[in-house]
């Protein structure tokens, strides 16, 4: 250990008068919340985008081909040739369609996304084995068609397993005006977390689908793709063997907005709260100038000693910087804790009303060493620069003033 660094330890864990401790106390305080509260509220924004970006590959699929003419034709020579490309997990065929679900307690109906799936997908990922959660899940007992709701739905419907729904579409027969009716029993009530599923989703049998909507084809198909896949290349080939009548999108065009405005929001996060470690760094400035007037006799013994003043001024830069290194890593182990725990019990969660909003009903806090690392590099580099000022001062006293001071 350097001599500096020594005499920097030394009078942090000796201080001699009790205001400079108290002070140097609430600095310390001050930089532990504020590294805390910006841990807490980076772990925040990313498990909020992580759980959101699961739940939506969860429930749909990373890539999705429509035809430009409505229906996909020739349904499955299509899913060959796509099924053929190196890299694709799995493509199914499905039907999406606003439509109208009404029961026996909700007359009036509320409207809602239904979408006609393969049951024999319910491998697919844990989120839609949620939804069904066998390929036979959506098959009534006495032969009629079943179907999967979502338990917020379910609730506003007024349903139960076994209950009957009325489903109506508008109808694709060219001159007709009647909308299409069928009724369906319901077979699964599912609870995901994800509020847009869990409210305003139905999910059928895309057999029943086809019989509802009066076709033969599906009208998307989606993709599930390998593992450490790289997805524009995979949008590129697909694209290149669908051919011009299809377009190839991915779930990042699709929700594009949306993320982009949650990463903005995690910047500006950062910036705010990051307000808060900047501020205590005041604090820190305080705590040294009241050092260095306190320690201006060990500073003249020290300087006429021979002690020049680069090591005078570095004393005072290591004083200050273990200041910060020591709330820092505080902080950040407080604001870890605090996130596993929320997260772990899952403390912060919401009722239907919140989350239509934030669409996931309860968040996780996750935190990674990236956004650790970044947090900590801030506050250290603030910490720093704040015993500048101070350092410089103390270098400036003379050594004679200093010990007739005394």
């Amino acid at each position: 250990m350097s001599l500096a660094r020594r005499i920097a330890w030394r009078y942090l864990r000796r201080p001699s008068d009790r205001l400079v401790t108290a002070v140097g106390l609430a600095s310390l305080a001050g930089l532990v919340i504020g590294v805390m509260a910006l841990v807490i509220s980076m772990a925040l924004m990313t498990g909020y985008r992580g759980d959101l970006q699961k739940k939506l590959l969860g429930g749909n699929a990373e890539m999705f081909v429509y035809s430009i003419d409505g229906a996909v034709i020739d349904t499955e020579g299509t899913l060959e040739r796509i099924g053929s490309v190196e890299g694709v997990a799995e493509a199914s065929p499905v039907i999406f369609q606003n439509a109208l679900v009404s029961s026996e307690n909700h007359a009036t109906g509320e409207q809602v996304m239904l979408k006609g799936v393969e049951p024999d997908r319910s491998g697919s990922s844990p989120l839609f084995q949620k939804i069904i959660s066998s390929p036979t899940a959506l098959r009534a007992p006495d032969g009629l068609p079943g179907v999967a709701v979502g338990k917020y739905l379910a609730e506003k419907l007024g349903v139960a397993r076994g209950d009957a729904l009325t489903v109506t579409v508008p109808s694709r027969t060219e001159g007709s005006f009647l909308p299409s009716t069928g009724s369906f029993v319901v077979m699964q009530v599912f609870d995901t977390g994800f509020y847009e599923f869990d409210a305003k989703w139905l999910f059928i049998e895309l057999g029943e689908a086809m019989v509802l909507l009066e076709t033969t084809e599906a009208n998307l198909i989606e993709i599930k793709l390998d593992q450490e896949t790289e997805l524009d290349i995979m949008v590129s080939r697909i694209a290149s063997i669908a051919g011009n009548r299809f377009v190839v999108t991915d779930w990042r065009q699709m929700n594009r907005q949306l993320f982009s405005l949650l990463a903005i929001q995690q910047l500006v996060l950062f910036i705010v709260i990051g307000l808060i470690v900047f501020v205590s760094t005041f604090n820190i400035v305080s705590t040294l100038i009241m050092t260095v007037h306190e320690k201006r006799r060990e500073i003249g013994i020290l300087a006429s000693m021979g002690a020049d003043s680069r090591l005078i001024r570095r004393i005072f830069i290591w004083y200050g910087t273990l200041v910060g290194v020591s709330g820092t890593l505080l902080g950040i182990f407080l604001g870890t804790t605090v996130s596993w725990v929320l997260t772990r019990y899952e403390l912060i969660s919401f009722g239907p009303e919140i989350a239509e909003v934030y669409f996931v009903s309860s968040i996780p806090f996750v935190t990674r060493w990236t956004d650790l690392a970044a947090i900590g590099s801030f506050a250290i580099v603030v910490s720093f620069l704040a015993t500048l000022l101070p350092s410089l001062r103390a270098t400036r006293l003379a050594p004679i003033d200093a010990l007739r001071h005394e």
